[in-house]
């Protein structure tokens, strides 16, 4: 057990001293959106940056994932295995993007986060999200 702690401890130490990516209070896997910022102006194309308690890897390797989607279209996701992701598409104006971590058979793992960015130009290219899942970045 003491070496866990201690391995605990030394990657949060690594990662700054942030609890971002901690298991959350009952002990489930958490996701975290490090950036950008909520409510923030964004290009047309913008990195979103996360962090969760759990490896993440292609779903295959039998490794958690994140589902990214955009105001609210769950079903409508792009499977992404590391952070960050570039998102792009997005027309002018406000848009919910959200996270959600999934366990490698694509279950919901308990864990999502979510926030608003205002697009202020571009969003000429294709959707940022893919609903067939078998994409990974």
């Amino acid at each position: 057990m003491r070496k866990i702690l201690l391995a605990l401890a030394a990657s949060m130490l690594l990662a700054g001293c942030s609890t971002a990516g901690a298991t959350g209070a009952d002990g489930s896997p958490t996701v975290t959106i490090t950036g950008p910022a909520n409510n923030a102006d964004v290009a047309g194309t913008f990195s979103l940056e996360f962090t969760t308690s759990v490896e993440i890897g292609p779903p295959e390797s039998g490794k958690h994932h994140v589902h990214v989607f955009t105001d609210g279209h769950t079903d409508d996701y792009t499977v992404v295995t590391a952070s960050p992701f570039q998102i792009a598409g997005l027309p002018p104006g406000e848009h919910k993007v959200g996270v959600t971590l999934q366990n490698a058979d694509h279950s919901p793992a308990g864990a999502s986060a979510e926030l608003t960015v205002n697009v202020t130009g571009g969003g000429q290219a294709p959707s940022p999200t893919q609903s067939s899942g078998n994409d990974y970045y």
